[in-house]
């Protein structure tokens, strides 16, 4: 640092300011991440796991062809569940500059990675799917296997975020977010499960996986063990209260709410719920795409509030979530809201409502905009 900034002094004029301003600019920035990382500490580490897809690479494409159109009235494939919207990098960027307290950033993808990325990075893990998971199950193009048995990922710590590709960190967080005094922070939300439309698939998942819970769990020995937690207004939110009242009136648990955030899981859950489940996730796991018959990861999070080990919080001091869609006009608030950063985290879902090609990339063009003007610094993580 001393002859870097000998160097920079020894220019003249018009050179060695900037120079010299770059330098302590980025002295300060470092300076603000150590102090907002020793301010935060929670005294164990806290891994973030970030799964992405390159939707263009054609080995992966060629490969996801050979396997699909079977049972196509069972399985998803839609291009939406694998489009890349180059945000990714601002997801590092976000991470960098808003959390740097993370122990370990673990990546995974079925091997490709990004042109721009850095693997040499401080903090950044390369994990390959047949890194960690079975062999049985590979080559996968579901992400609920990706997620079921991400227990598996060697050196993962007991206490992580999971993160998908649409949600993003856009102010100062700390660890607290996510747990207090090791417990994961969730929304305890009660939500009866709707019937879909004909084809459609998220609500059997959301039965399969809340089966699993009521296999396991009486609700109103759950509901009055920890009653502070699910009818406390301040904690939850009197809408939150209602609902949950509203659905404590049936025999078991119709259903949780899901929350479409980045959602911290211990990994001890997940160990337990194999031991216990393992037939079901192994069944889910030996699908190449997604499929009704499915148990989701939501499965961890649904255990850690049935069995009271977590922190409730209001999901409005979490983040929010935002649907993407054809509507342009509600494009241009999306994107607002990503250069405001008032939020500390979001996630900007893809779904059938972006149903054409242009409406994609137009959307696609205005976010990265968005994302450009809060987060413009790259970041190690970026060659």
């Amino acid at each position: 640092m001393c002859r870097f900034w000998e160097r920079s002094a020894s220019r003249a004029g018009a050179e060695s300011g900037p120079r010299m301003s770059a330098f302590l600019y980025a002295l300060k920035k470092q300076r603000e991440r150590a102090a907002m990382s020793k301010k935060a500490g929670a005294g164990y580490p806290i891994d973030f796991v970030m799964l992405w897809v390159d939707d263009t690479d054609p080995e992966w494409r060629k490969e996801r062809n050979r396997y699909s159109g079977k049972d196509e009235a069972m399985v998803d494939n839609r291009e939406a569940r694998y489009r890349d919207w180059d945000t990714l990098k601002y997801w590092f960027r976000g991470v960098e500059k808003f959390a740097p307290w993370v122990h370990r950033i673990y990546f995974v993808t079925c091997g490709h990675l990004p042109e721009w990325l850095n693997v040499e990075a401080d903090k950044l893990v390369h994990i390959k799917h047949s890194d960690y998971i079975p062999g049985e199950y590979l080559p996968t193009f579901s992400s609920h296997t990706i997620e079921l048995n991400l227990n598996r990922i060697p050196e993962l710590a007991e206490h992580f975020v999971y993160f998908n590709d649409d949600t993003f960190i856009l102010k100062p967080i700390t660890e607290d977010l996510f747990y207090r005094g090791g417990k994961p922070v969730h929304q305890a939300r009660l939500h009866a499960i709707r019937a879909g439309k004909m084809g459609e698939m998220m609500p059997h998942i959301y039965l399969n996986t809340t089966e699993v819970i009521n296999e396991h769990f009486d609700m109103h020995k759950v509901l009055k063990k920890d009653a502070a937690k699910w009818f406390s207004v301040s904690k939850n939110g009197p809408g939150v209260v209602f609902e949950n009242r509203f659905c404590s009136r049936y025999d078991m648990f119709p259903g949780f709410g899901n929350e479409h955030l980045p959602t911290p899981i211990l990994k001890s859950t997940m160990d337990t719920i194999w031991n216990l489940e393992g037939k079901r996730l192994d069944e889910t796991c030996r699908h190449r795409f997604r499929d009704v018959r499915d148990v989701s990861q939501y499965v961890f999070r649904y255990w850690q509030l049935a069995s009271g080990n977590f922190v409730p919080e209001k999901l409005s001091n979490i983040g929010v979530k935002y649907t993407i869609k054809s509507d342009r006009e509600y494009v241009k608030k999306v994107c607002e809201v990503v250069k405001s950063g008032k939020h500390k985290l979001v996630c900007l879902n893809d779904a059938d409502a972006l149903d054409s090609q242009e409406d994609f990339l137009w959307a696609k063009k205005e976010l990265v905009r968005a994302f450009e003007v809060l987060l413009p610094e790259k970041s190690s993580f970026e060659k």
